[in-house]
């Protein structure tokens, strides 16, 4: 009886927006699949904060290959990034700036009015945890471990957030898979990833605030 209920208390404890929603992987993607992961975490947050992602593609294409061509063909985010990258020795989809830009635009063609994602570059823990309370979720990058490989530089969505017997943790979707296998589990859904993961893993290192997406909720 005393375990039950030390269970319910730590299931209690979590806030996961994510849950019951779809995974997106990358894996799967038509548009550059390799280097996918920024427009298929926004997609995945969009998802976890309510947004009717599944009517984004009425012909059935994936809602992240639309993203990433829109990326790719609207003018005002190709001169938004050539502002930033004269040269084009950054792929456009990989300027957080550039990704919430034109993921602003892209909603606008498809009717929302509302400003879902804004990048921002000093977000706390304490500011994650609220816009997760409120409905939200974050697109935030890092540096994560891959088996046998050098480390991947990648861009997940952070969706929910626990308490258990370890402490604190982020719920993650991971769109390559779960970073505790070494990605040898390509399946990223619901990742618990510990608060000293995130500290030590998620950019800019080794500050405490890190960059984020933040995502809100649909119809707010």
């Amino acid at each position: 009886m005393e375990k039950t209920e030390d269970a319910d208390k730590e299931k209690k404890t979590e806030v996961n927006n994510g849950a019951g929603k779809p995974y997106y992987t990358q894996r799967n993607n038509k548009e550059k699949p390799g280097s996918a992961c920024n427009v298929t975490s926004v997609i995945i947050a969009l998802s976890a904060a309510d947004w009717p992602v599944e009517s984004f593609s009425p012909c059935g294409e994936q809602p992240e290959d639309l993203l990433m061509r829109f990326i790719y063909s609207d003018q005002a985010v190709l001169n938004r990034w050539k502002q930033l990258d004269p040269k084009g020795q950054i792929p456009p989809n990989q300027w957080h700036a550039v990704l919430a830009y034109g993921t602003v635009r892209w909603l606008k063609t498809l009717g929302y009015d509302s400003a879902p994602a804004a990048f921002r570059e000093a977000v706390s823990r304490e500011e994650i945890r609220a816009l997760i309370n409120d409905g939200g979720a974050a697109v935030i990058s890092g540096v994560f471990p891959q088996e046998g490989k050098p480390p991947l530089n990648h861009i997940v969505a952070i969706t929910g957030y626990g308490t258990d017997k370890n402490g604190f943790y982020f719920i993650i979707d991971d769109p390559w898979g779960d970073y505790h296998t070494g990605y040898k589990n390509q399946k990223g859904k619901a990742v618990k990833m510990p608060i000293e993961d995130f500290n030590k893993m998620m950019k800019p290192l080794p500050q405490e605030k890190k960059w984020a997406h933040i995502i809100g909720r649909f119809g707010k």
